[in-house]
């Protein structure tokens, strides 16, 4: 990653890692729901944004990581930070065996591919009685951490997830993926080894979705199969990257603030209407900046700035006519005398 970059992660962990002082546990709630979105949205960002394969089975790597940590919690009495840990191996191994026969596949067929692995664990989870059929189960509360350490471990996995976008943008590793992207047989024709840069942004999402999941999981005290294999992992991942941004840092980041902490927790007071206002804004978004808004933010900051490089130039050059005027007035007046 470039300096630059390097930076922005140093100063979010810093700043994150010093939100749980200041916040009042009520606002403290809201931040993690709100970093655990951001991680989702960036995750998704990165196998669909990047690497251009659209997945729906969010769910299934949410549902993972959460039910690996709860039952490790449960049945073997481990602590949330090893039972964490072990959802986070979970995740990976899991990452890895689907994704090696699912990649095989491409475009809707991939698509459809891992929705139909979110909507089976689902439906598997509600008949395995060991983890508590179709009701789930509760995390033991004498093992779970406070309010602020879930938080800050929620920044900690938000900052990971920012890592790794900005390493697939700046790196050679994200030009090489990129290229993969918009033509995969091109890419190939050039060396690059496309299975293995279409597998590994696949698992690294995968991981950083369950974690996600956990950090849920947590939050809520209690993991259900309705919960954490829910299509709305991907509804929200999809609509946070869409209105944002697709394909940036930013983007998603952008909008998560706007979906979630403007409209849907500044507009939840209003009962129905909220949610009509609220979809019709999204939609306003969707027409005005088809592109998402950071994109959209950067083109018209861009035009703004060529208009007024424009308006500079021309009074540059008509103050420069106006002194070769006046000089030129000025000699005819001295030869004239």
């Amino acid at each position: 990653m470039r300096r630059r970059s390097w930076f922005i992660v140093a100063a979010v962990l810093a700043i994150g890692l010093c939100m749980p002082a200041v916040l009042a546990p009520a606002t403290q709630y809201t931040a993690v729901t709100l970093v655990t979105d951001m991680t989702i949205a960036l995750a998704w960002n990165v196998v669909v944004g990047y690497g251009g394969q659209l997945s729906l089975g969010v769910g299934a790597f949410t549902g993972v990581g959460a039910y690996a940590c709860g039952l490790a919690m449960v049945h073997l009495g481990w602590g949330w930070l090893e039972a964490g840990l072990a959802g986070l191996v979970v995740c990976a191994a899991f990452g890895l065996v689907v994704g090696l026969p699912l990649l095989r596949v491409k475009g809707a067929y991939f698509a459809v591919a891992t929705l139909v692995v979110a909507v089976g664990l689902q439906a598997g989870a509600q008949l395995w009685t060991w983890a508590g059929g179709g009701s789930g189960f509760t995390l033991p509360i004498a093992q779970l951490p406070s309010d602020s350490t879930v938080l800050r471990a929620g920044v900690v996995v938000l900052v990971v997830a920012l890592a790794t976008t900005l390493y697939v943008q700046d790196s050679r590793f994200g030009l090489r993926l990129r290229a993969v992207r918009d033509d995969e047989q091109a890419a190939a024709g050039l060396g690059i080894a496309t299975s293995t840069y279409r597998l590994v942004p696949f698992v690294a999402s995968g991981i950083l979705m369950g974690l996600a999941g956990q950090l849920s999981a947590l939050q809520s005290v209690s993991v259900s199969p309705a919960g954490s294999f829910s299509m709305e992992w991907t509804i929200n991942a999809s609509l946070f990257v869409v209105a944002g941004g697709i394909g940036t840092a930013v983007g998603p980041l952008l909008g998560v603030i706007l979906v979630y902490l403007i409209l849907t927790q500044g507009l939840q007071n209003l009962g129905v209407a909220s949610s009509i206002i609220e979809g019709v804004l999204l939609v306003a978004v969707l027409r005005f900046a088809p592109s998402g808004i950071w994109p959209t933010a950067l083109s018209v900051g861009k035009r703004l700035e060529s208009a007024w490089k424009r308006r500079a130039g021309a009074q540059g050059m008509a103050a420069d006519k106006e002194k070769r005027q006046v000089h030129v007035a000025t000699a005819s007046a001295v030869r004239e005398r």
